[in-house]
């Protein structure tokens, strides 16, 4: 009886060990880490998808195409058709084993002053409901994702921006010693981040995405004055590119990136760094996309830049409104594609990703 006893408590305390252990991972929820060693080969692939709609085909078309696996595959989801949660979307990227990166964009079209899903009426509460069933939905499908919010508010070009939200005033909007703009889209993120903690919607990566080169060049416009935090903020991101249309001057990845990466590793000490989204146009005057290529890769192998943990290839092509052709796609070209395979071949980019649990 005695034996009986110890070993029932004995297996009494194995259970609650196990189950002590699983509560506290889901509480902690599920995270995407940096590779030990290496980068993560990504990418931001619109070749057979619309917004919001990734389709079955779309990782194993890039895979093949490029010869290497990916870790996560962005997407945007846009809010043209109101807040709705991009299920097939996240469910057609996952099921090839690869990590749905979605970039919410809260507009209602293509217009830099689009007022529907505005800072202000977020940070109002406005949509917390539409939030909070997005985040539930999200949980209930138990696929690790990352989310980037409102991508680049340093630039001028989205209704999000510092810019159109008060820019450098300090005057309309929370602390006085903070410009209001940054400040409005940083606590925006934030608000957005607690609806989800709410709804214990942990399967998120949370991801800080801004521009290489910010629009306009002004103090008020710095990256740190629109960081939710270390508390917040699982991954530091950026967005840097070469030219994309005629008339763009030459720019070289490193002096694009080199800047935003330094005033990236200020602001944390242990997050890791994504290149999110880069590239550059092909058939430009002047300009070799493959020697660009090349070069790009070539920067990432410098231990300077060691805390980059993931590179994403903007795969798009479009029609500009003056008749000219903005050609990123890495298979513009048969040399483009070569040079793009060359380097990604190498052990540095690496498609196997690690979470924590």
């Amino acid at each position: 009886m005695i034996l009986i006893h110890k070993l029932s408590h004995t297996l009494f305390t194995l259970i609650l060990i196990c189950l002590i252990s699983i509560f506290s991972s889901y509480a902690e929820g599920i995270k995407l880490l940096p590779p030990a060693s290496g980068i993560y080969h990504t990418a931001f692939s619109t070749q057979y998808s619309s917004s919001n709609n990734v389709s079955e085909y779309e990782v194993p078309y890039f895979v093949n195409l490029t010869g290497k696996k990916i870790v996560w595959l962005n997407f945007s989801n846009d809010w043209f058709e109101g807040i709705v949660f991009p299920e097939d979307a996240i469910k057609n990227i996952w099921k090839h084993n690869v990590i749905p990166s979605v970039r919410i964009m809260p507009w209602s079209g293509y217009d830099k002053n689009d007022k529907t899903y505005s800072l202000k009426k977020i940070l109002k509460g406005k949509f917390d409901r539409e939030i909070s069933e997005w985040a539930t939905k999200l949980r209930e499908t138990s696929i690790p994702v990352m989310i980037d919010f409102a991508a680049e508010p340093n630039g001028n070009w989205f209704p999000w921006c510092g810019e159109l939200n008060g820019g450098g005033k300090s005057d309309s909007y929370g602390d006085k010693n903070y410009p209001d703009g940054p400040e409005m889209y940083r606590d925006a993120y934030r608000r957005v981040i607690d609806i989800f903690r709410k709804q214990n919607a942990l399967n998120v990566t949370w991801v800080f995405h801004v521009n290489a080169v910010g629009s306009p060049d002004e103090e008020w416009n710095r990256i740190k004055y629109y960081y939710p935090g270390d508390d917040y903020i699982d991954w530091l991101g950026m967005s840097a590119y070469g030219p994309q249309r005629w008339g763009e001057s030459y720019k070289h990845f490193m002096d694009v990136m080199k800047p935003a990466y330094s005033e990236l590793a200020e602001l944390s000490e242990t997050k890791p760094i994504a290149i999110l989204e880069f590239g550059v146009a092909d058939y430009l005057p002047g300009i070799s996309k493959p020697n660009w290529i090349q070069d790009a890769f070539y920067s990432l192998t410098s231990p300077e830049f060691h805390r980059i943990k993931a590179i994403g290839w903007w795969h798009s092509t479009w029609w500009n409104s003056d008749g000219t052709i903005s050609a990123i796609q890495i298979d513009s070209s048969p040399e483009s594609l070569r040079f793009y395979k060359e380097a990604v071949s190498q052990p540095l980019f690496i498609g196997d990703y690690i979470l924590t649990r």
